[in-house]
């Protein structure tokens, strides 16, 4: 239940589960399916038995909700915490609409459409009984189709539930031709896969840590498998809703798969959608996704929940005083004994940085008690497997297919240096590493090698000003996607030098955590 805590704050199973041996004593027919601890205080339900799951979802509908609802054996069967946390995430977006809604409903009444309604028509009889919502509902499957127009008469919603019958291949267009109402939203629970191998688990589309699912799944076919999956069933929507634009308030679907985000905001942007963001659902040990877009481009969009969780704090690693030794005296012999100790640092970081080819601003200090701060935003890893590069470099140099290169010279930012050589090139360091890096978890991992590039640098870099290599930071960041944004700050605390790097955005923390295991490595050298 790891992950309850992030369920969504209205959710009514957040801090109060269910309790199976109350429910048992209520309802003689979930009775069978719960035992009971030594004490016979608490009951347990299997979770792979789908009779078991059949009756608990139909049992807490009943108990909290007042609906009767009727699940056939070779359909879906829903699992009502994660369908209320959609359902609480409309109520959020319906608000912060409200006033454009309000203008282009015809009626005062929220109207929805949920798309594949299933055999339980799940969505619709929570939306329309928490909080009177219409609905419009499709489904492709006949047998679906049957038990949920049972299941909107059995609790008396047909005033406010319609189900529609339609083919596969007929999305929102076919039918809302047919109809010119607004409606406020869209929803929709698509398949997940695109073909019955990736559904059966006989492509590896989980990772290789991830556990297996803790529940049966009696989803059919047509639940569970559509052209493209997910993503290609969404796509197909994004593309309908260029059409209808403003005729639906906000389109939303949930995701099983956080992978398919990605091609679906890209997809978004490409088609001149800017408003949209995304969301997680979270509830016992499984998570899912939502995205919603909207053509109302006045509207704030809430963000996610755990997107609004305090930060990490950042990295911090003391700098050995035998490396501030090592700069000081070399300092000393080069002319730069000027410079503060956090300034000896900060160049040879800035070098470093250059060599890595990593782009780098200077930035004002997040804090007082940063001297020097530093913005990076790498667009490729290149501080993996450096060791192996190096030994590369040392047998071509060995069959005489390269010079060998000459060891590194610091330099630093005294007056004297900028004034009389403003355009010296800086020499390329052999840089050395263990090829390992330390992921978010503490684990240590071993990643492929990459394409190396061989790395130029000048002094614009070392001072901040440029990317290192053949283009500037400007036109680096504008022409590459950056791996991460990070602040590197070095500062003096306790007459020690302590440099912290702070994740600011970006798509691989582990880069992050990997470029200052590098740092450190280099301090460590001397």
């Amino acid at each position: 239940m790891a992950l309850n805590k992030y369920m969504h704050p209205r959710n009514k199973y957040k801090n109060n589960p269910p309790d199976f041996a109350v429910l048992a004593k209520k309802y003689p027919d979930f009775a069978q399916y719960v035992t009971y601890n030594k004490s016979e205080t608490r009951g347990f339900i299997n979770f792979k038995d789908p009779e078991a799951m059949r009756c608990l979802t139909c049992t807490l509908l009943k108990e909290d909700f007042g609906l009767e609802v009727e699940i056939p054996n070779d359909r879906l069967i829903p699992t009502l915490p994660l369908r209320l946390n959609y359902i609480h995430w409309i109520e959020d977006l319906l608000q912060g609409m409200d006033d454009v809604t309000k203008e282009a409903g015809d009626s005062g009444k929220v109207t929805g459409i949920d798309i594949g309604a299933g055999a339980c028509c799940i969505y619709p009889l929570l939306g329309c009984t928490l909080n009177g919502w219409n609905f419009l509902a499709t489904e492709v499957d006949p047998t679906s189709y049957t038990y949920a127009v049972n299941n909107v008469s059995r609790n008396n919603k047909q005033d406010n539930i319609t189900v529609k019958s339609v083919k596969r291949d007929e999305g929102l267009l076919k039918f809302l031709n047919e109809d010119e109402s607004y409606f406020d939203f869209c929803m929709c629970n698509p398949p997940f896969y695109a073909n019955d191998l990736e559904a059966q688990g006989l492509l590896p589309d989980r990772g290789s840590e991830r556990p297996l699912p803790s529940s049966i799944s009696t989803a059919s076919e047509a639940e569970r498998v559509a052209s493209g999956g997910e993503v290609g069933h969404v796509s197909r929507i994004i593309l309908e809703s260029l059409q209808l634009q403003q005729r639906i308030g906000f389109y939303t679907s949930m995701l099983g798969k956080k992978s398919s985000l990605k091609p679906l905001k890209e997809m978004l942007k490409e088609n001149g959608i800017e408003n949209f963001t995304c969301t997680e659902f979270c509830q016992g040990r499984t998570m899912r996704w939502g995205i919603v877009w909207t053509f109302h481009k006045d509207i704030t969009l809430p963000t996610s929940p755990l997107q609004k969780k305090k930060s990490k704090p950042p990295i911090r690693t003391v700098v050995p005083e035998k490396y501030l030794q090592h700069l000081m005296k070399h300092a000393a012999q080069t002319g730069g004994m000027q410079n503060t100790r956090v300034q000896l640092v900060s160049s040879a970081i800035k070098q470093l940085l250059g060599e890595l080819q990593v782009p780098f601003q200077e930035c004002a200090p997040p804090s007082p008690d940063h001297s020097i701060s530093l913005t990076l935003t790498p667009t490729e890893n290149t501080w993996i497997h450096n060791r192996k590069r190096r030994r590369q470099k040392s047998r071509e140099a060995a069959e005489g297919l390269k010079h060998v290169e000459q060891p590194l010279m610091l330099q630093f930012d005294t007056p004297e240096q900028k004034e009389q050589q403003p355009n010296t090139k800086m020499e390329e360091e052999k840089m050395e590493h263990d090829g390992s890096h330390v992921g978010e978890g503490g684990k240590s991992e071993k990643l492929d090698d990459t394409d190396s590039k061989k790395m130029e640098t000048s002094d614009d870099a070392a001072n901040g000003t440029t990317s290192p290599g053949k283009r500037g930071a400007s036109e680096e960041a504008a022409h590459e996607e950056f791996l991460f944004k990070a602040c590197l700050s070095i500062s003096m605390i306790d007459k020690g030098i302590v440099m912290e790097m702070g994740w600011l955005e970006g798509k691989d923390k582990d880069g992050m955590n990997q470029l200052v295991c590098y740092l450190k490595s280099q301090f460590n050298k001397v």
